[in-house]
């Protein structure tokens, strides 16, 4: 396993500073790939220090997930609030979705690997971080459904394909940034966020 690089802040305080190496190791080698040790000395601390803070990795994996739903959420809101149209506001959500993903890929890819990697924990799980953020873009759907404003598609399937896509898309960039030129890259970013609102108003918008 390659040596994590370390993460140095002197205007951040110690647990936020594990809070980001932790999100780092987790996103790059998943949660079963990722020591304490390794995270701690990232960090240029001990390891009793950073169990101070959190008492295992199950803890630190758990307030890692939270705070990206927090991000999450927290963004949802914001565009939920910016106006009452539900057609715009589901094309906003999309929108800042496909910007997060962009702009946060380590926190996309997290959250596949929490999907893909960890199936039994899942399955067993009392609180999925992600499920507030879905929960409200579910009930958005379905407000527009009673509205006569979308089609009847089945609300969490329809969300799970767009998610879906994205992530795949967040996933491949390393590779397709090294097989296409720097202009055809910057091309399809712009042209996979044009493809991904399309799909929303093609399939959902009546």
């Amino acid at each position: 396993m390659s040596k994590l690089h370390s993460v140095s802040s002197p205007n951040g305080d110690t647990k936020s500073r594990i809070l980001a190496a932790a999100q780092k190791a987790f996103s790059e080698t998943g949660f079963y790939g990722t020591s304490i040790n390794s995270i701690a000395e990232a960090v240029n601390i001990k390891k009793p220090s950073l169990l101070h803070h959190f008492s295992s990795k199950e803890k630190l994996y758990g307030a890692v997930l939270e705070q990206v739903s927090n991000r999450l959420m927290t963004d949802l809101e914001h565009t939920m609030a910016s106006t009452q149209d539900e057609k715009q506001q589901l094309l906003n959500v999309m929108d800042g979705f496909y910007r997060w993903s962009k702009e946060h890929p380590d926190e996309a890819i997290l959250l596949l690997r929490e999907m893909l990697d960890n199936p039994q924990r899942a399955a067993s799980a009392h609180n999925w971080y992600l499920a507030p953020w879905l929960e409200q873009l579910v009930e958005l759907i379905r407000q527009g459904q009673r509205s006569g404003l979308f089609t009847n598609v089945e609300p969490m399937a329809f969300l799970y394909n767009i998610i879906g896509a994205q992530h795949y898309f967040v996933v491949s960039l390393p590779t397709l940034k090294q097989i296409l030129s720097a202009g055809d890259f910057k091309a399809l970013l712009k042209q996979q966020r044009e493809e991904l609102l399309s799909l929303v108003k093609l399939r959902l918008f009546q």
